[in-house]
């Protein structure tokens, strides 16, 4: 009886451990954003203390409002980068592989993107700016047809 006992409950074990090995990260193209900030703000929020990251992590999805300063699709991932063209920081989204609406993004135009706060890179040197990251971006906000 304790042997059949022991077969069981190794294979429930087996079986959660299989599904979580499977499990996927559900996309955030139909999820609500927790907050939605201007990424003007958020720059100067986080530039200001980093101590603040922890707070605006703890948000889950956010969606950013804000320019495109530029769009880097050189590799298999793409990477938006969001913020004011006259000031070094910026917000770097890496964008959600599965969908390819980014294309009609372009560098100058005033988009939404929401995904999650991934992290905050301090630029030592002073040259090339802080950047704010957040991975698995989908765009909100879609063009007018």
């Amino acid at each position: 009886m304790l042997i059949i006992c022991l077969l069981a409950l190794i294979g429930c074990l087996l079986v959660y451990a299989y599904k979580q090995y499977q499990r996927t990260n559900q996309s955030l193209r139909e999820i609500r954003p927790n907050e939605t900030v201007d990424a003007a703000i958020l720059i100067r929020e986080l530039s200001g203390d980093i101590h603040q990251l922890e707070s605006w992590q703890g948000k889950g999805v956010l969606a950013v409002r804000g320019i495109v300063k530029s769009i880097d699709s050189s590799n298999r991932n793409v990477y938006i980068l969001m913020g004011d063209t006259s000031q070094p920081t910026s917000i770097r989204f890496s964008m959600d592989g599965q969908w390819t609406d980014y294309t009609l993004i372009h560098s100058g135009m005033s988009v939404t993107l929401k995904g999650m706060l991934n992290g905050y890179n301090k630029d030592q040197t002073g040259l090339l700016g802080d950047e704010i990251i957040f991975n698995r971006g989908v765009w909100m906000q879609q063009p007018d047809k």
